[in-house]
């Protein structure tokens, strides 16, 4: 088992001697839930409608001490924190080493006063509060899956790659390899019934086409030129893809029609997390 680390713009927060997080209270905290169901005349209960989480928050509860020098080494441990934090023309980049060895990042901002405790001349407290604009944390490392290549349609392809995520991810790249026509990429992490888009086109053997959720843009390779105007969708982004359940990662099928021995879908991105 690992300390944890937290940084700030590659500044280390928890030194350990002159500063580190004091307690995990207000540390790990999800979203809000943002949405609501609708209310028809004359019908008892609501309509669902499905929800999406608001901006993330999380506070770090620091202290800082004198390694030597007293107050005048805490006065000056207080102000390289200013330096990094009070920072508001920007986002900052926060990342958490956990216990566990992962690292996980996030673009966040701090919106209210930094008002640390003197504790006499010994030392200070300080909460600061944190906001995450995008809502979720992701990993650095980008990792990929792939289906393996063949005629057969539909694929089905467990993303193992991405098991440990804990929040939706809009982040992520899709690579379709023709030979295939009108290719589907369907979440089925929850069954069938999931978000999907379309590509209501033509991707030959050679080609490939890469629908990237996290920029809205289509890409090809092979000479294929994609039409965005062939791009159709059944929920609010390209594919917003459920995390896994507990054993068992999320999941995705790519069908369509007309494949060959190298038809396949890759799937290319960062796992999101809630905390």
């Amino acid at each position: 088992m690992a300390r944890e680390r937290w940084l700030v713009d590659g500044y280390e927060l928890t030194e350990g001697l002159v500063r580190d997080v004091e307690y995990r209270a207000g540390l790990i905290a999800t979203p809000p839930v943002i949405g609501a169901n609708a209310t028809v005349p004359n019908r008892v209960g609501e309509l669902w409608r499905p929800k999406h989480h608001g901006p993330g928050k999380f506070t770090l509860a620091l202290w800082l001490a004198p390694r030597t020098g007293g107050w005048q080494q805490v006065e000056a441990a207080w102000e390289d924190l200013l330096r990094v934090l009070a920072r508001p023309h920007r986002l900052l980049t926060f990342e958490r080493h956990t216990a566990a060895g992962q690292i996980r990042r996030c673009q966040g901002e701090v919106l209210s006063s930094l008002a640390p405790t003197p504790l006499g001349q010994s030392g200070m407290r300080l909460g600061v509060e944190v906001t995450i604009p995008s809502g979720y944390w992701e990993g650095t490392a980008t990792v990929t899956n792939s289906s393996p290549a063949g005629t057969a349609l539909p694929h089905a392809l467990a993303l193992a790659a991405f098991a440990d995520a804990t929040a939706p991810m809009e982040n992520l790249a899709y690579r379709i390899d023709g030979p295939i026509t009108a290719p589907t990429v369907t979440d089925t992490t929850d069954g069938p019934g999931g978000d999907s888009f379309t590509y209501t086109g033509q991707i030959t053997a050679g080609q490939s086409l890469t629908v990237d959720s996290a920029t809205w843009q289509l890409s090809g390779t092979g000479g294929l030129q994609p039409d965005p105007a062939r791009l159709s969708l059944t929920g609010p982004a390209v594919l917003r893809l459920a995390p896994g359940r507990p054993s068992s990662p999320p999941s995705v099928r790519l069908s369509g029609t007309n494949g060959g021995p190298g038809t396949a879908l890759t799937v290319t991105g960062r796992p999101a997390y809630l905390t």
